[in-house]
């Protein structure tokens, strides 16, 4: 396995960026609307995935939740509070073998440098790159669930219709049914701040209709 080039937390602040309350909310109310039968959901490159875990037990009533990070210290985090996660690089196939049974995955990459949430990247800056987990997990691993990819705020039609085609080329029976823009009045760390676009996501799947709908989730007092 090659060395791993992807961006790791600066444990010594623990500033590193977790995903908010609300997106998470957001995340359930689309997954019972699209995939109401699952029961397999994984996160990839799932830092502290501690409140996923939690809304995605009681909300969706999932029988497994597990977790990859490259960072011994986070996964060692995440199996204190009793998740069944993984250490290793989302771009080893091994690795990513023992997840392509699960119903959903989420493949979430650092979004910033230091994974701190300040310092943006765009999208071809994310590492693990989108092209290269996309080409492993479903061209070679040919994985048959839903693939979400979250995707920086900055990414456009272009890097959206440009992965949309790599996908495509590798396996074509792979639709495009939602590109959701998560908005939020809350960081990882639960302040409060203005309302933002947080990520844009890319719900890949080959069970439903390539409609390339847009969501906006402005509505952030919404429950799911």
């Amino acid at each position: 396995m090659k060395p791993s080039t992807s961006r790791l937390p600066d444990l010594t602040r623990r500033a590193f960026a977790r995903t908010n309350a609300q997106t998470i909310t957001q995340r359930v109310m689309l997954l019972h609307e699209l995939v109401p039968d699952t029961r397999a959901i994984t996160e990839i490159c799932c830092g502290d995935c501690s409140r996923q875990h939690q809304a995605y037990t009681r909300e969706l009533g999932i029988q497994t939740f597990r977790g990859l990070d490259l960072e011994p210290a986070i996964v060692t985090a995440n199996q204190a509070a009793g998740i069944e996660c993984y250490q290793g690089d989302a771009l080893d196939a091994d690795t990513l073998r023992r997840f392509v049974r699960d119903d959903v995955i989420f493949f979430g990459p650092p979004l910033s440098e230091d994974c701190d949430g300040h310092r943006l990247l765009n999208f071809d800056e994310v590492v693990p790159g989108y092209s290269d987990f996309t080409r492993l997990l479903l061209g070679e691993l040919l994985y048959d669930g839903l693939l979400v990819c979250i995707c920086p705020n900055s990414t456009n039609l272009g890097d959206i219709t440009r992965l949309y085609h790599e996908i495509r080329t590798i396996r074509p029976d792979f639709n495009l049914p939602l590109i959701h823009h998560s908005y939020s009045t809350l960081t990882g760390n639960n302040e409060v701040t203005e309302l933002r676009l947080k990520y844009i996501e890319l719900w890949f799947s080959k069970q439903s209709q390539d409609l390339w709908e847009v969501r906006e989730s402005r509505d952030v007092n919404l429950r799911s």
